[in-house]
């Protein structure tokens, strides 16, 4: 999310609505100039730009030409109230224009937002053996505003996920979960942590304690049948309500507070299962450890204000680099960084390594009239066997080590040992 404002009190207010409702990862530029920037250097792409059109160095609506001729949905935030303006900013294809001239304003906005992102169909899987015959609850969810995948058994089912990260509800015969022993409801919870997928039951038989049991198993909710389309729908929507909610809490907690990157914690919780997902699939998977180079001297030269702006500057770069959709990269630490990269082999993992450290190598930090650039040591390791999650980053740990007693600046891996044994 982009937000373009340079009034303190709404850049506050705004961010921390959109931090807090919606869970949201928000860039804030407060100039022409810094958006500009943003956009330039910035690969990540933006799913939705909130912005004021009165600049102190764009006061006539330039930044609203530059973000749409990136192609990125819009809502004017802002403080005019005159109806020709309005239609000359509704004519350009804005999503919404929201005036600052009410107590209700951020009340407004968040329900724009939520307009915004509501459009977006949920995904949703139907794990049903009758589903292929007459199964009621295809039909009932043949109305809803969800998009369905069906499969008719729970082995399909977990393949669908692991194939898939977008799925957030899982509708399940009960039958079929129960014959199992509700292994199932187990695996699920096992393989993609507790609070990833919401998962409801549903039988058109009913027993005494068919609930009881489904919910002791770590299901979220119940439905029996017949029950009409709209009821379904209704009980799906509010089990994925609280969902967003918990996700929206999750995704603060995972934050680093300063970079704005995946912390520690978040990263060893959510890397196993990746690991565990790609090792499954038999699909390449690494692990990266970068720290910045002499680090310590920066901080002891210029102070930690500048130190804290060269870890946000390359924690930017990272995740512009790197992204959050296929890799997992985080701050682990001090001036430590980690990246899991999924579905690349050592040698294209070190390629990426080997850009990473190029573009770091190539910001510039403006501190008074001095530009201050900064360097990174990374060591690289593919993980090809089941251990513990430790023992990977251990090893690319070990070629950390490497790097930095090889003169820093550098990337060091086992594709980079094999390729030295071999000439």
């Amino acid at each position: 999310m982009l937000l373009v404002e340079d009034t303190r009190l709404y850049s506050f207010a705004v961010r921390s609505l959109l931090e807090g409702n919606f869970g949201l990862i928000v860039i804030h530029c407060a100039t022409f100039a810094a958006l500009r920037h943003e956009l330039d250097s910035d690969t990540r792409g933006f799913s939705l730009a909130i912005l004021d059109l009165c600049l102190a160095d764009a006061a006539n609506g330039e930044a609203l030409d530059l973000v749409q001729a990136c192609a990125i949905p819009s809502i004017v935030f802002s403080g005019f109230t005159s109806e020709r303006r309005r239609e000359e900013i509704m004519s350009k294809g804005v999503v919404d224009i929201v005036y600052k001239n009410s107590p209700s304003s951020l009340e407004s906005l968040g329900s724009s937002v939520d307009r915004v992102l509501s459009l977006s169909r949920p995904q949703l899987l139907l794990v049903d053996p009758q589903a292929e015959n007459d199964s009621a609850m295809v039909a009932a969810l043949a109305s809803c505003c969800f998009t369905v995948s069906v499969c008719t058994s729970t082995t399909e089912a977990l393949s669908i996920l692991d194939a898939s990260q977008n799925t957030e509800l899982v509708v399940v015969r009960n039958d079929l979960a129960e014959k199992d022993g509700y292994c199932f409801l187990e695996l699920l919870k096992t393989r993609f942590g507790d609070d990833a997928v919401r998962v409801i039951g549903f039988s058109q038989n009913k027993g005494r304690d068919d609930v009881a049991r489904f919910l002791g198993a770590g299901g979220d909710d119940f439905v029996h049948l017949p029950i009409s389309p709209a009821d379904v729908e209704s009980r799906l929507t509010h089990t994925l309500t609280i969902h967003k909610r918990i996700q929206s809490l999750q995704r603060m907690a995972s934050r680093d507070y300063l970079t704005d990157l995946l912390n520690r914690r978040y990263f060893f919780d959510r890397g196993p299962k990746m690991v565990d997902i790609c090792l499954r699939q038999q699909a390449p998977v690494c692990a990266a450890l970068l720290d910045i180079d002499h680090f310590k001297r920066l901080n002891d030269t210029h102070g930690h204000e500048i130190g804290d702006l060269v870890l946000k500057a390359v924690s930017r770069k990272i995740l512009a680099l790197v992204g959050e959709k296929q890799h997992l990269p985080a701050r682990i630490g001090g001036e430590e960084f980690a990246i899991l990269f999924t579905n690349l082999d050592i040698e294209e993992a070190y390629e990426f390594c080997e850009r990473i450290r190029i573009e770091i190598a190539a910001i510039k930090v403006v501190v008074d009239d001095e530009d201050i650039s900064v360097t990174i040591s990374m060591g690289l390791a593919s993980i090809s066997d089941a251990e513990t999650f430790d023992n990977y980053l251990n090893a690319a740990d070990q070629y950390l080590y490497l790097a930095k007693h090889s003169g820093r600046n550098r990337v060091f891996s086992d594709y980079q040992v094999a390729r030295i044994a071999a000439s």
